[in-house]
Protein backbone atom coordinates (compact mmCIF):
# COMPACT_ATOMS: atom_id res chain seq x y z
CA UNK A 1 0.00 0.00 0.00
CA UNK A 2 1.58 3.24 -1.11
CA UNK A 3 1.07 6.67 0.37
CA UNK A 4 2.75 9.84 -0.89
CA UNK A 5 5.57 9.25 -3.42
CA UNK A 6 8.14 6.85 -2.08
CA UNK A 7 6.60 6.57 1.39
CA UNK A 8 5.37 3.13 2.51
CA UNK A 9 2.37 2.76 4.77
CA UNK A 10 1.90 -0.33 6.91
CA UNK A 11 -1.39 0.28 8.74
CA UNK A 12 -1.24 -3.19 10.30
CA UNK A 13 1.77 -2.10 12.37
CA UNK A 14 -0.34 0.13 14.59
CA UNK A 15 -2.76 -2.77 15.11
CA UNK A 16 0.20 -5.01 15.99
CA UNK A 17 1.29 -2.66 18.76
CA UNK A 18 -2.23 -2.22 20.17
CA UNK A 19 -2.82 -5.97 20.15
CA UNK A 20 0.47 -6.51 21.97
CA UNK A 21 -0.56 -4.03 24.65
CA UNK A 22 -3.87 -5.82 25.16
CA UNK A 23 -2.27 -9.24 25.55
CA UNK A 24 0.72 -9.41 27.86
CA UNK A 25 3.91 -7.76 29.09
CA UNK A 26 5.86 -10.26 26.96
CA UNK A 27 4.03 -9.15 23.84
CA UNK A 28 4.70 -5.55 24.83
CA UNK A 29 8.39 -6.37 24.85
CA UNK A 30 8.10 -7.92 21.38
CA UNK A 31 6.42 -4.76 20.14
CA UNK A 32 9.15 -2.68 21.72
CA UNK A 33 11.85 -4.76 20.02
CA UNK A 34 10.12 -4.42 16.68
CA UNK A 35 10.17 -0.65 17.05
CA UNK A 36 13.96 -0.86 16.93
CA UNK A 37 13.70 -2.08 13.33
CA UNK A 38 11.73 0.90 12.07
CA UNK A 39 13.40 3.09 9.49
CA UNK A 40 11.74 6.15 8.06
CA UNK A 41 12.22 6.46 4.32
CA UNK A 42 10.50 9.79 3.80
CA UNK A 43 9.51 12.08 6.62
CA UNK A 44 7.37 15.11 7.28
CA UNK A 45 9.81 17.55 8.85
CA UNK A 46 9.11 20.89 10.49
CA UNK A 47 12.09 23.27 10.58
CA UNK A 48 11.68 26.32 12.85
CA UNK A 49 13.85 29.44 12.59
CA UNK A 50 13.07 32.73 14.31
CA UNK A 51 15.34 35.38 12.76
CA UNK A 52 14.22 38.15 10.39
CA UNK A 53 17.53 38.83 8.66
CA UNK A 54 20.38 36.60 7.58
CA UNK A 55 23.15 34.99 9.60
CA UNK A 56 24.97 31.67 9.72
CA UNK A 57 22.19 29.84 11.57
CA UNK A 58 19.52 31.04 9.14
CA UNK A 59 21.66 30.12 6.13
CA UNK A 60 22.25 26.64 7.54
CA UNK A 61 18.54 26.13 8.24
CA UNK A 62 17.72 27.14 4.67
CA UNK A 63 20.34 24.87 3.10
CA UNK A 64 19.26 21.90 5.20
CA UNK A 65 15.55 22.40 4.49
CA UNK A 66 16.15 22.63 0.74
CA UNK A 67 18.49 19.61 0.73
CA UNK A 68 15.96 17.49 2.63
CA UNK A 69 13.18 18.52 0.24
CA UNK A 70 15.37 17.60 -2.73
CA UNK A 71 15.79 14.13 -1.22
CA UNK A 72 12.02 13.65 -1.23
CA UNK A 73 11.02 14.65 2.29
CA UNK A 74 8.00 16.85 2.98
CA UNK A 75 9.60 19.90 4.58
CA UNK A 76 7.80 22.86 6.12
CA UNK A 77 9.83 25.81 7.32
CA UNK A 78 8.29 27.96 10.05
CA UNK A 79 9.59 31.50 10.34
CA UNK A 80 8.74 35.15 10.67
CA UNK A 81 6.56 36.71 8.03
CA UNK A 82 8.48 38.96 5.58
CA UNK A 83 11.79 37.53 6.75
CA UNK A 84 14.80 36.98 4.47
CA UNK A 85 14.39 33.21 4.58
CA UNK A 86 10.75 33.42 3.44
CA UNK A 87 11.90 34.97 0.17
CA UNK A 88 14.64 32.38 -0.27
CA UNK A 89 12.42 29.27 -0.02
CA UNK A 90 10.20 30.26 -2.93
CA UNK A 91 10.49 27.68 -5.69
CA UNK A 92 12.67 25.30 -3.66
CA UNK A 93 10.03 22.69 -2.81
CA UNK A 94 9.99 23.80 0.85
CA UNK A 95 6.69 25.09 2.20
CA UNK A 96 6.85 28.23 4.31
CA UNK A 97 4.49 28.72 7.24
CA UNK A 98 4.64 32.19 8.80
CA UNK A 99 4.38 32.49 12.56
CA UNK A 100 5.13 35.15 15.15
CA UNK A 101 6.53 32.33 17.33
CA UNK A 102 5.16 34.01 20.44
CA UNK A 103 5.16 31.83 23.53
CA UNK A 104 2.58 33.88 25.41
CA UNK A 105 -0.32 34.08 25.04
CA UNK A 106 -0.54 30.51 23.77
CA UNK A 107 -2.27 31.25 20.45
CA UNK A 108 0.81 30.64 18.25
CA UNK A 109 1.74 27.46 20.11
CA UNK A 110 -1.79 26.06 19.87
CA UNK A 111 -1.99 26.91 16.18
CA UNK A 112 1.32 25.14 15.55
CA UNK A 113 0.21 22.13 17.59
CA UNK A 114 -2.93 21.86 15.45
CA UNK A 115 -0.79 22.13 12.32
CA UNK A 116 1.51 19.34 13.53
CA UNK A 117 -1.48 17.10 14.19
CA UNK A 118 -3.27 17.90 10.93
CA UNK A 119 -0.15 17.49 8.79
CA UNK A 120 1.09 14.38 10.62
CA UNK A 121 4.50 15.95 11.20
CA UNK A 122 7.11 13.35 12.14
CA UNK A 123 9.74 15.54 13.77
CA UNK A 124 10.56 19.15 14.61
CA UNK A 125 14.02 20.65 14.11
CA UNK A 126 14.72 24.02 15.76
CA UNK A 127 17.38 26.66 15.14
CA UNK A 128 18.41 29.76 17.18
CA UNK A 129 17.23 30.82 20.61
CA UNK A 130 13.57 31.86 20.22
CA UNK A 131 12.89 28.85 18.00
CA UNK A 132 14.57 26.53 20.52
CA UNK A 133 12.27 27.62 23.34
CA UNK A 134 9.21 27.57 21.09
CA UNK A 135 10.08 24.04 19.98
CA UNK A 136 10.52 22.86 23.54
CA UNK A 137 7.05 24.13 24.44
CA UNK A 138 5.65 22.38 21.35
CA UNK A 139 7.23 19.17 22.58
CA UNK A 140 5.42 19.58 25.90
CA UNK A 141 2.09 20.21 24.18
CA UNK A 142 2.23 17.57 21.45
CA UNK A 143 4.87 15.00 22.51
CA UNK A 144 6.45 15.53 19.08
CA UNK A 145 10.17 14.61 18.93
CA UNK A 146 12.35 17.73 18.81
CA UNK A 147 15.90 17.93 17.47
CA UNK A 148 17.89 21.14 17.88
CA UNK A 149 21.00 22.46 16.19
CA UNK A 150 23.42 24.36 18.43
CA UNK A 151 24.74 27.17 16.26
CA UNK A 152 26.42 28.93 19.19
CA UNK A 153 28.12 28.15 22.49
CA UNK A 154 25.88 30.00 24.92
CA UNK A 155 24.72 28.41 28.14
CA UNK A 156 20.98 27.66 28.31
CA UNK A 157 19.04 25.20 30.45
CA UNK A 158 16.80 24.13 27.57
CA UNK A 159 19.49 22.18 25.71
CA UNK A 160 19.38 19.23 28.09
CA UNK A 161 15.61 18.94 27.55
CA UNK A 162 15.85 18.36 23.80
CA UNK A 163 15.53 14.86 22.38
CA UNK A 164 18.77 15.36 20.47
CA UNK A 165 21.29 18.16 19.89
CA UNK A 166 23.27 18.54 16.68
CA UNK A 167 26.45 20.54 17.25
CA UNK A 168 27.95 22.50 14.36
CA UNK A 169 31.51 21.77 15.54
CA UNK A 170 33.40 19.63 18.04
CA UNK A 171 33.96 22.82 20.03
CA UNK A 172 30.20 23.37 20.26
CA UNK A 173 29.64 19.73 21.18
CA UNK A 174 32.14 20.04 24.02
CA UNK A 175 30.27 23.10 25.31
CA UNK A 176 26.95 21.24 25.17
CA UNK A 177 28.40 18.37 27.18
CA UNK A 178 30.21 20.44 29.80
CA UNK A 179 28.21 23.65 30.19
CA UNK A 180 24.70 22.68 29.12
CA UNK A 181 24.82 19.17 30.61
CA UNK A 182 23.49 17.40 27.53
CA UNK A 183 23.87 13.62 27.82
CA UNK A 184 26.58 12.14 25.62
CA UNK A 185 24.13 9.86 23.80
CA UNK A 186 22.02 12.89 22.86
CA UNK A 187 24.59 15.10 21.12
CA UNK A 188 26.94 14.78 18.18
CA UNK A 189 28.77 16.92 15.65
CA UNK A 190 27.39 17.11 12.13
CA UNK A 191 29.26 19.42 9.78
CA UNK A 192 27.51 22.34 8.16
CA UNK A 193 26.26 22.34 4.58
CA UNK A 194 28.59 24.54 2.55
CA UNK A 195 27.59 26.44 -0.57
CA UNK A 196 30.20 25.62 -3.18
CA UNK A 197 30.39 25.08 -6.90
CA UNK A 198 33.00 23.55 -9.20
CA UNK A 199 35.59 26.12 -10.21
CA UNK A 200 34.62 27.04 -13.82
CA UNK A 201 37.07 27.01 -16.70
CA UNK A 202 36.69 30.78 -17.10
CA UNK A 203 37.27 31.48 -13.40
CA UNK A 204 39.93 34.11 -14.15
CA UNK A 205 37.50 36.13 -16.28
CA UNK A 206 34.78 35.81 -13.64
CA UNK A 207 37.25 36.88 -10.95
CA UNK A 208 38.27 39.97 -12.92
CA UNK A 209 34.64 40.84 -13.72
CA UNK A 210 33.65 40.63 -10.03
CA UNK A 211 36.59 42.82 -9.06
CA UNK A 212 35.81 45.42 -11.68
CA UNK A 213 32.14 45.49 -10.65
CA UNK A 214 33.11 46.08 -7.02
CA UNK A 215 35.88 48.64 -7.56
CA UNK A 216 39.01 46.49 -7.38
CA UNK A 217 41.71 45.82 -9.98
CA UNK A 218 43.04 42.52 -11.20
CA UNK A 219 46.43 43.25 -9.60
CA UNK A 220 45.12 44.05 -6.11
CA UNK A 221 46.09 41.64 -3.34
CA UNK A 222 42.51 41.27 -2.17
CA UNK A 223 41.74 40.29 1.42
CA UNK A 224 38.15 39.24 2.10
CA UNK A 225 36.41 39.40 5.46
CA UNK A 226 32.97 37.89 4.97
CA UNK A 227 30.03 37.63 7.37
CA UNK A 228 28.02 39.82 9.70
CA UNK A 229 29.67 43.17 10.35
CA UNK A 230 29.27 43.02 14.13
CA UNK A 231 31.55 43.37 17.19
CA UNK A 232 32.11 39.62 17.55
CA UNK A 233 33.61 39.41 14.06
CA UNK A 234 36.23 41.98 15.13
CA UNK A 235 36.72 43.94 11.90
CA UNK A 236 38.54 46.54 13.98
CA UNK A 237 41.35 44.05 14.57
CA UNK A 238 41.92 43.66 10.82
CA UNK A 239 41.76 47.42 10.45
CA UNK A 240 44.39 47.80 13.17
CA UNK A 241 46.64 45.26 11.41
CA UNK A 242 46.23 46.82 7.96
CA UNK A 243 48.84 49.65 8.12
CA UNK A 244 51.65 47.16 8.75
CA UNK A 245 50.33 44.95 5.94
CA UNK A 246 50.33 47.93 3.54
CA UNK A 247 53.94 48.74 4.40
CA UNK A 248 55.00 45.30 3.17
CA UNK A 249 52.26 44.69 0.57
CA UNK A 250 51.33 48.14 -0.83
CA UNK A 251 48.70 46.82 -3.25
CA UNK A 252 46.69 45.07 -0.51
CA UNK A 253 42.98 45.87 -0.31
CA UNK A 254 40.19 44.69 2.01
CA UNK A 255 36.67 43.78 0.85
CA UNK A 256 34.13 43.72 3.69
CA UNK A 257 31.13 41.60 2.68
CA UNK A 258 28.12 41.01 4.91
CA UNK A 259 25.10 42.32 6.77
CA UNK A 260 25.75 45.32 8.93
CA UNK A 261 25.06 46.12 12.56
CA UNK A 262 24.30 49.88 12.34
CA UNK A 263 26.07 50.92 15.55
CA UNK A 264 29.17 48.82 14.91
CA UNK A 265 29.45 49.74 11.22
CA UNK A 266 29.40 53.40 12.20
CA UNK A 267 32.26 52.76 14.62
CA UNK A 268 34.31 50.91 12.00
CA UNK A 269 33.67 53.52 9.30
CA UNK A 270 34.76 56.31 11.65
CA UNK A 271 37.99 54.46 12.39
CA UNK A 272 38.62 53.87 8.67
CA UNK A 273 38.26 57.60 8.00
CA UNK A 274 40.53 58.55 10.93
CA UNK A 275 43.21 56.18 9.63
CA UNK A 276 42.87 57.45 6.05
CA UNK A 277 42.16 53.97 4.66
CA UNK A 278 38.91 54.52 2.75
CA UNK A 279 40.49 53.36 -0.51
CA UNK A 280 42.00 50.25 1.07
CA UNK A 281 39.18 49.14 3.40
CA UNK A 282 35.92 48.99 1.45
CA UNK A 283 32.42 48.01 2.50
CA UNK A 284 30.36 46.04 -0.01
CA UNK A 285 26.69 45.17 0.11
CA UNK A 286 25.48 41.75 1.23
CA UNK A 287 26.01 39.20 -1.54
CA UNK A 288 24.17 35.91 -2.04
CA UNK A 289 26.74 34.40 -4.39
CA UNK A 290 29.47 33.59 -1.87
CA UNK A 291 31.38 31.21 -4.19
CA UNK A 292 31.92 34.15 -6.57
CA UNK A 293 33.22 36.27 -3.70
CA UNK A 294 35.62 33.55 -2.63
CA UNK A 295 36.92 33.03 -6.16
CA UNK A 296 37.64 36.77 -6.46
CA UNK A 297 39.72 37.22 -3.29
CA UNK A 298 43.33 36.19 -2.69
CA UNK A 299 43.02 35.54 1.03
CA UNK A 300 40.21 35.12 3.54
CA UNK A 301 40.66 36.58 7.01
CA UNK A 302 38.43 35.41 9.87
CA UNK A 303 39.42 37.16 13.09
CA UNK A 304 36.46 36.89 15.50
CA UNK A 305 36.77 36.98 19.26
CA UNK A 306 34.62 33.84 19.46
CA UNK A 307 33.16 31.48 16.88
CA UNK A 308 31.16 28.30 17.36
CA UNK A 309 31.94 27.13 13.83
CA UNK A 310 32.46 29.77 11.13
CA UNK A 311 31.00 29.25 7.65
CA UNK A 312 33.43 31.37 5.68
CA UNK A 313 36.70 29.40 6.10
CA UNK A 314 35.19 26.23 4.54
CA UNK A 315 33.70 28.36 1.76
CA UNK A 316 37.15 29.80 1.05
CA UNK A 317 38.67 26.31 1.23
CA UNK A 318 36.18 25.07 -1.38
CA UNK A 319 37.32 27.86 -3.71
CA UNK A 320 40.98 26.99 -3.17
CA UNK A 321 41.82 30.10 -1.15
CA UNK A 322 44.16 30.30 1.87
CA UNK A 323 42.76 31.36 5.25
CA UNK A 324 44.21 33.37 8.12
CA UNK A 325 42.08 32.94 11.24
CA UNK A 326 42.17 33.55 14.95
CA UNK A 327 42.68 30.51 17.12
CA UNK A 328 39.18 30.42 18.63
CA UNK A 329 36.26 27.97 18.79
CA UNK A 330 35.45 25.90 15.73
CA UNK A 331 37.88 27.76 13.45
CA UNK A 332 40.71 25.49 14.58
CA UNK A 333 38.79 22.53 13.13
CA UNK A 334 38.53 24.00 9.62
CA UNK A 335 41.90 25.74 9.48
CA UNK A 336 44.93 23.53 10.10
CA UNK A 337 47.91 25.74 10.91
CA UNK A 338 50.49 25.81 8.13
CA UNK A 339 48.41 23.34 6.11
CA UNK A 340 45.58 25.33 4.52
CA UNK A 341 46.32 28.62 6.25
CA UNK A 342 47.62 30.20 9.41
CA UNK A 343 46.15 30.49 12.91
CA UNK A 344 46.98 33.48 15.12
CA UNK A 345 46.12 34.40 18.72
CA UNK A 346 42.87 36.26 19.28
CA UNK A 347 43.04 40.08 19.49
CA UNK A 348 46.69 40.16 18.42
CA UNK A 349 47.05 42.70 15.61
CA UNK A 350 50.85 42.25 15.10
CA UNK A 351 50.43 38.47 14.74
CA UNK A 352 47.51 38.95 12.35
CA UNK A 353 49.41 41.41 10.17
CA UNK A 354 52.47 39.14 10.06
CA UNK A 355 50.37 36.14 8.98
CA UNK A 356 48.64 38.16 6.24
CA UNK A 357 51.99 39.45 4.97
CA UNK A 358 53.43 35.94 4.93
CA UNK A 359 50.64 34.62 2.70
CA UNK A 360 50.26 37.63 0.39
CA UNK A 361 54.02 37.91 -0.17
CA UNK A 362 54.45 34.31 -1.31
CA UNK A 363 52.28 33.22 -4.24
CA UNK A 364 53.64 29.68 -4.08
CA UNK A 365 52.70 29.38 -0.39
CA UNK A 366 49.23 30.82 -1.06
CA UNK A 367 48.67 28.28 -3.85
CA UNK A 368 49.91 25.46 -1.64
CA UNK A 369 47.53 26.46 1.17
CA UNK A 370 44.66 26.78 -1.31
CA UNK A 371 45.17 23.32 -2.76
CA UNK A 372 45.49 21.78 0.69
CA UNK A 373 42.30 23.60 1.70
CA UNK A 374 40.37 22.07 -1.20
CA UNK A 375 41.53 18.59 -0.21
CA UNK A 376 40.63 19.25 3.42
CA UNK A 377 37.23 20.59 2.37
CA UNK A 378 36.43 17.44 0.38
CA UNK A 379 37.36 15.34 3.39
CA UNK A 380 35.36 17.29 5.98
CA UNK A 381 32.37 18.79 4.19
CA UNK A 382 30.43 16.27 2.14
CA UNK A 383 26.97 17.83 1.91
CA UNK A 384 25.22 14.60 0.88
CA UNK A 385 26.81 12.65 3.72
CA UNK A 386 25.85 15.31 6.25
CA UNK A 387 22.22 15.50 5.06
CA UNK A 388 21.97 11.71 5.30
CA UNK A 389 23.30 11.91 8.85
CA UNK A 390 20.48 14.34 9.69
CA UNK A 391 18.00 11.79 8.31
CA UNK A 392 19.54 9.05 10.42
CA UNK A 393 19.34 11.21 13.55
CA UNK A 394 15.67 11.99 12.86
CA UNK A 395 14.89 8.29 12.46
CA UNK A 396 16.76 7.35 15.62
CA UNK A 397 15.01 10.04 17.68
CA UNK A 398 11.59 8.96 16.39
CA UNK A 399 12.41 5.33 17.24
CA UNK A 400 13.41 6.33 20.77
CA UNK A 401 10.20 8.26 21.35
CA UNK A 402 8.03 5.45 19.96
CA UNK A 403 9.82 2.87 22.07
CA UNK A 404 9.39 5.04 25.16
CA UNK A 405 5.64 5.41 24.56
CA UNK A 406 5.20 1.66 24.10
CA UNK A 407 7.35 0.86 27.14
CA UNK A 408 5.41 3.20 29.43
CA UNK A 409 1.93 2.19 28.22
CA UNK A 410 0.01 -0.20 30.46
CA UNK A 411 -1.15 -3.61 29.30
CA UNK A 412 -4.77 -3.43 28.17
CA UNK A 413 -4.63 0.31 27.60
CA UNK A 414 -5.41 1.96 24.31
CA UNK A 415 -2.57 3.96 22.88
CA UNK A 416 -3.31 7.62 22.20
CA UNK A 417 -3.81 8.40 18.55
CA UNK A 418 -0.73 10.57 18.47
CA UNK A 419 1.13 11.09 15.20
CA UNK A 420 4.13 9.31 16.71
CA UNK A 421 2.40 5.91 16.86
CA UNK A 422 0.31 6.26 13.72
CA UNK A 423 3.27 6.92 11.49
CA UNK A 424 3.59 6.01 7.85
CA UNK A 425 6.52 3.66 8.25
CA UNK A 426 8.36 0.73 6.80
CA UNK A 427 9.87 -2.10 8.81
CA UNK A 428 13.31 -3.39 8.01
CA UNK A 429 13.80 -7.13 8.36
Amino acid sequence: MLGPPGRFILPQFGDFVKKALRNSPLACNVASQRLLKIRYLFMKILQIISGFGVNGAIIQCLRLAVALAQRGHDVTLVGREDSWIQEQVEGTGVRFKPSRLKRWPLHDLREMARFIDAEQIDIVHTHNTSAQIFGLMLKTLTKIPVVATAHHTKMHAYWALKDYVIANSDHTRHMELTWNRVRKRNVETVRALIDHAPIPANSQQLRDAWRQENGFTSDDKLIGIVGDVCPRKNHLLLLKALPEVLRKVPDAKVAVVGNRCPIYIKQVRSQVIRMGLRAEFRFLNFQDDIPSVMRAIDLLVACPTQEAFGLTPPEAMAAGKPVVATKVGGLVESVAHDVNGLLVPSNNAPALSQAIIEVLSDDHLATQYGQAGQARFREMFDNTRNVIRHEEIYSEVIRRVMKREVATAKVGSVLPTSPILSRKITTVT
